[in-house]
């Protein structure tokens, strides 16, 4: 085992340099590209920059933390630190770490910020008014440094941030009523507007959100989000936006011909271009939505399809083969029978984790478990996957100490700290959403690229659940292709042979964990859940070991809030429209269905529940 261990010490420290190059590489052409708006939302005080993630920030957030601990008094020093805390959780993926502190922070500031501007009022002065003397507009306040706000922008601004971390957290009706507070000072504020209408739209407030995304449509320039916004809540419900598909379309056909004259000028800078190619993207991406869904035109809505993704690629370096390929080598290599150690690992089968790829069920079989009343589904904000770096380290070190004893304690306490951090978070959000809920018996951790961490997980946690969701693979890579995933490897899933090279690589990564550890992956085909959701749901909670309960049945109408890109489809009971669905497109994604082959075509996979 430590000639294994220290095999992957070498393979890891490689992968790290080659992909700290390519962050580096990244975070430039971000810094000047079409994601900048996050960058420009920063706290303009040592305003962190994109390859600063862990621990940089952290040292940031220290040295803030220390200055508003030292003024308390002070609004600026206050949304420093608590602007800085929600890039942090926007950027580090950690199982939200930070979200109570940022959201502790955020309403002393608030407090700080009305009592400031109740002064100003009783002064009779002008609210709008900035330190500088000018009188601004809200749609140009809130984007302002902020030493340079005025009172109002300052109030609006940290309401609007407070509710996304609010959304962070998955605490969307605690985001809505501080969107409502923002609002009530400044109603037609388009940035608020949008936060709200994609709150309400997760709420399943079709209508409600309709109406603010019809308000914004009204002025000159709206926010690009506005588009897929739109385009989902039609997708869920035509009628929440009267004449919707009508008003979209109209609203392309005059955007794109536009931004697609400005992208052809040669003096164009990066920051520019970037943007233009990020806005094409997106607006071709709506064009298709229109087109598959409304107009049925299945030649333009691909057209369309593949004009978003070359606009998309275009804005990416190319992807890394080489690399991708070396991590999977890696862990076949590394994790064979033999490397776990008898008797390592902790005894908790409280973590349930789902793996799989992209758009294959996972969030109908998250919903089915989150319905049971001892089980809390956390999305994909994974505590398991932010300790993952620490917790690699630990093993590594312990390994190559040759102590069985002290491998053992190290991997305990991993697991145990996954444990606690994940209960003390959900108590937290608990108590912030002021329900009453029994203590669960199981979080469900749906990081689906965990199917890479098998090897990891079941040295952690041995008697855990791991379900694998599988589906038919052209649905899954279909599905796939015509979705903006926006970070990651998965950017690249617009590109026929990179998503043919991602598919290749994880059935096979599956393949060897059954080898290596026979059985110790449950798998569950989603066509199985979607032919008989109540048998293949019973035989689900059986392997949670808890008792059934009735109410799973009606999954779609407990408690399970998603923010995923199945958004509106998990708040509907089981349908079987998704079944084949590439279909439609089939001579298109014969190139892709060619370049895997039969042996990855073949949906192979069996559901593995004892029922």
């Amino acid at each position: 085992q430590q000639q294994q261990v220290q095999v992957f010490k070498d393979s890891s420290e490689h992968i790290q340099k080659v992909e700290s190059k390519q962050s580096s590489s990244d975070a430039g052409r971000e810094a000047t590209g079409h994601q900048s708006k996050r960058m420009q939302e920063q706290p303009a005080k040592k305003r962190p920059t994109e390859e600063q993630h862990g621990s940089s920030i952290d040292d940031q957030i220290d040295y803030l933390r220390q200055e508003y601990t030292n003024d308390t008094g002070s609004i600026y020093k206050a949304l420093h630190l608590a602007e800085t805390f929600l890039y942090r959780d926007m950027n580090v993926h950690d199982g939200g770490s930070i979200q109570s502190e940022s959201i502790r922070t955020f309403l002393s500031a608030i407090e700080l910020i009305k009592r400031k501007r109740d002064e100003t009022i009783r002064q009779g002065r002008d609210v709008h008014e900035s330190p500088q003397g000018r009188v601004l507009n809200i749609e140009e306040d809130i984007y302002m440094q902020i030493e340079m706000r005025s009172m109002q922008g300052l109030l609006v601004k940290a309401y609007c941030d407070l509710g996304r971390q609010y959304y962070m957290a998955s605490m969307f009706e605690k985001a809505v009523g501080v969107y409502n507070a923002a609002l009530a000072l400044e109603p037609k504020c388009s940035h608020a507007l949008q936060l709200r209408a994609s709150n309400l739209m997760i709420l399943g407030r079709y209508d409600e959100a309709g109406k603010d995304y019809v308000e914004i449509m009204k002025k000159e320039s709206y926010p690009l989000e506005i588009y897929g916004g739109i385009t989902k809540i039609l997708v869920a419900k035509e009628n929440a936006i009267p004449n919707g598909w009508e008003l979209l379309r109209t609203a392309l056909s005059d955007s794109i011909p536009s931004a697609t004259e400005q992208l052809r000028e040669v003096s164009l800078s990066s920051y520019r271009k970037a943007e233009l190619l990020n806005r094409l993207k997106v607006m071709y991406l709506a064009l298709f939505s229109y087109h598959d869904h409304k107009s049925k035109d299945t030649e333009n809505a691909w057209e369309s399809l593949t004009m978003a993704n070359k606009y998309k690629l275009a804005a990416l370096p190319p992807y890394n083969y080489a690399l991708e390929k070396h991590k999977v080598d890696t862990v076949q290599q590394i994790f064979q029978q033999g490397f776990w150690p008898a008797g390592v690992g902790s005894r908790s089968k409280s973590p349930i984790f789902i793996v799989g790829f992209p758009r294959s069920g996972s969030t109908l079989l998250e919903r089915i478990l989150d319905a049971h009343p001892a089980i809390i589904g956390t999305g994909e904000d994974s505590v398991f996957n932010g300790m993952l770096g620490e917790i690699r380290d630990g093993v590594v070190k312990a390994s190559m100490a040759g102590s069985p004893e002290h491998l053992k304690s190290i991997v305990r306490q991993f697991a145990d700290k996954v444990d606690r951090v994940t209960k003390n978070k959900w108590s937290e959000r608990n108590e912030q959403q002021e329900t009453e809920m029994a203590h669960p018996k199981r979080f469900v951790d749906k990081m689906l690229t965990n199917y890479v961490n098998v090897g990891f997980i079941h040295m952690l946690y041995p008697d855990a659940l791991i379900l694998h969701i599988s589906r038919e693979p052209m649905d899954c890579l279909y599905s796939s292709y015509k979705h903006d995933f926006v970070t990651g490897n998965l950017q690249y899933t617009g590109d026929f042979s990179a998503l043919a090279h991602m598919y290749s690589q994880y059935r096979d990564l599956m393949n060897h964990w059954d080898r290596q550890l026979p059985g110790r992956v449950t798998h569950i085909r989603y066509e199985d859940i979607v032919h008989d959701m109540p048998g293949t749901a019973k035989a689900i909670i059986a392997a949670t070991g808890l008792q059934w309960d009735d109410r799973i049945l009606e999954f779609h109408k407990t408690k399970y809030v998603a923010n995923t890109y199945s958004t509106t489809q998990v708040k509907n009971p089981i349908y079987k429209d998704s079944l084949q669905s590439w279909r439609r497109y089939e001579k298109h994604l014969d190139p892709l269905k060619t370049m895997l082959g039969t042996k990855y075509t073949s949906h192979s996979t069996r559901t593995t529940l004892r029922r």
